[in-house]
């Protein structure tokens, strides 16, 4: 497919959030069917910060407030406004026409509660504890109001609340506030949120059904305080095989599905009665190595020495893959090849750091100096239904390392599996995605390169666990830096810092791209999330 006509799509796509403010507020008793990639792994607004998870919670839990990735605005939701009173201390106003199930309006006691229970969610895989990290205190400020105070200046305090779904504390009695448990032991239980038996919070919609690799049913919640959303009721269905995703739409089984393969975009573009929305994405595709298990679980034929502690031969493996060969072929074009973590549309991206060439003879020199002239068994990890073409693309790199002389198997999982075992610490190279889901590098970066350490929330994507002080500092400070071109530096610093080190094996920033019956109006945003209470008809 030609670069020119897929920005031809794309213009389509933006279109329609223009056309979206000229169609009527009626509310019609209708079912929008969409085909999921990857569904959720729980109803939980707090239980794991992936992708679908957070789509899952925009649509049925809503926050103090919203980062809007299409604008970039910060925008009301449970809040109607905010005042900062001095460096490290905000004021929020509640919506009193917020009201949960029952009925009752949204309280400081909630407020308080979910940002506590955000550090006691039991056997979360990558909890949203740094979205709280610097907060030190939450308490009530008279009727409808809550205050939030931080360790200090935290310019990131928004998009970070943004994050977090208030669900309904069980007492009326607000918690005292702590970085710990707040002096409670009883949290409302993760099954009780996906068995429909406590709500997620207020939204949009809430869930009345989740069958794990089935479907999950949304309905609309009709005591929302904001804009009705256009469908009765929302079926999200597991599709994660491509093949099949196409076909639900093209039988009118879904009427929008996400992830759409690139093989499948002439064929969609083609078709009279289906339209492409697509926008450029913040999500990084990678390649994580084990910086730390000695032997690594994965490697062979080192003598129990883990090489991918060795700056060497981290290099030789960024070298031996075609960035652009992948993202032509395998991606058809529809990404971005990446030379660091921060994609270029988003704050925090450092121009000075360019894609890594190609080079496989070089690589093989570097394995040779690591000590490795023969190389080394490796088996590589990746999920096979979890990114566009993950498998694919985790073949292309399999085939380009063993061209260097490494001794190279792939294993592929479905992400139900895959990821709690990268948690576990069961893989020596392995696929990832981080996307920067406040809408600044900032967040992305504290998950991905930071450190990681669970107590605080920070590295929670940092499975390799690639360590560096030097990166901390850079994060640490930005961190409470307001002055917005003092922390750019920053964070292109940190990132610097880590290209040097080879920390990571960047791919590709994606492009995200939904497909949908030509009468429907789908939003897209950088996040890649599925905004399901802005869908409507276009006529």
């Amino acid at each position: 497919m030609s670069a020119s006509r897929f920005i031809h799509v794309s213009l389509r796509g933006a279109m329609g959030a223009l056309a979206l403010a000229l169609l009527p507020a009626t509310v019609a008793a209708q079912t929008l069917n969409v085909g999921v990639a990857a569904e959720p792994t729980s109803v939980d607004p707090h239980f794991f910060r992936s992708g679908p998870n957070i789509s899952l919670r925009e649509n049925i839990s809503d926050a103090l407030v919203y980062n809007n990735q299409v604008n970039g605005e910060i925008e009301p939701r449970l809040a109607t406004k905010w005042e900062v009173l001095d460096d490290s201390t905000w004021r929020f106003t509640l919506n009193p026409k917020a009201v949960f199930a029952d009925g009752v309006p949204v309280a400081a006691a909630d407020v308080i509660y979910s940002i506590c229970r955000v550090r006691n969610v039991e056997g979360s895989p990558g909890a949203y504890i740094s979205f709280v990290e610097t907060i030190e205190n939450v308490r009530p400020d008279g009727e409808g109001a809550v205050i939030v105070e931080t360790q200090g200046p935290n310019p990131m305090l928004l998009q970070n609340l943004s994050a977090i779904g208030i669900v309904q504390s069980p007492s009326r009695e607000p918690l005292a506030y702590d970085r710990e448990n707040c002096g409670n032991s009883d949290w409302i239980a993760t099954n009780l949120f996906n068995n429909a038996t406590v709500r997620a919070g207020i939204g949009p919609y809430y869930v009345t059904e989740y069958r794990s690799g089935i479907q999950t049913v949304l309905e609309r919640n009709p005591d929302y305080y904001g804009e009705a959303p256009y469908y009765e009721r929302v079926v999200l269905h597991a599709i994660p095989e491509n093949g099949s995703r196409i076909a639900a739409l093209l039988s009118g089984r879904v009427d929008v599905i996400d992830a759409v393969p690139v093989n499948a975009i002439d064929q969609i573009a083609d078709n009279p009665n289906l339209e492409l929305i697509s926008m450029p994405a913040s999500r990084l595709i990678f390649f994580a190595f084990d910086q730390e298990s000695e032997p690594t679980p994965k490697i062979r034929g080192t003598n129990g020495a883990n090489p991918f502690k060795d700056v060497r031969v981290r290099e030789a493996i960024n070298l031996a893959v075609d960035r652009m060969q992948i993202v032509n072929t395998v991606m058809d074009g529809i990404a971005e090849p990446a030379a660091s973590i921060v994609m270029s549309r988003v704050f925090g991206h450092n121009p000075d750091l360019e894609v890594l060439p190609y080079d496989p003879d070089r690589a093989r020199q570097l394995l040779a100096e690591a000590g490795y002239p023969n190389g080394f068994d490796l088996t590589i990890s990746a999920p096979n239904d979890r990114y566009r073409n993950d498998s694919e693309v985790a073949q292309a790199v399999t085939q380009m390392l063993a061209q260097v002389g490494l001794n190279v198997q792939l294993e592929t999982l479905p992400q139900s599996v895959y990821f709690s075992r990268a948690s576990n610490y069961e893989f020596s190279l392995f696929m990832g995605g981080a996307s920067a889901d406040s809408g600044e590098g900032l967040s992305q970066l504290l998950h991905l390169i930071h450190t990681r350490d669970s107590e605080r929330g920070l590295g929670g994507s940092n499975r390799g666990r690639y360590s560096s002080e030097v990166v901390d500092r850079y994060l640490g400070e930005a961190l409470v830096t307001l002055d917005e071109e003092a922390r750019r530096k920053l964070l292109q610093q940190a990132q610097a810092e880590v290209y040097k080190d080879f920390g990571y094996l960047p791919l590709y920033h994606e492009v995200a791209v939904w497909a949908a019956r030509s009468d429907i109006h789908f939003e897209p945003n950088a996040a890649q999330i599925n905004i399901l209470y802005t869908a409507r008809p276009k006529n």
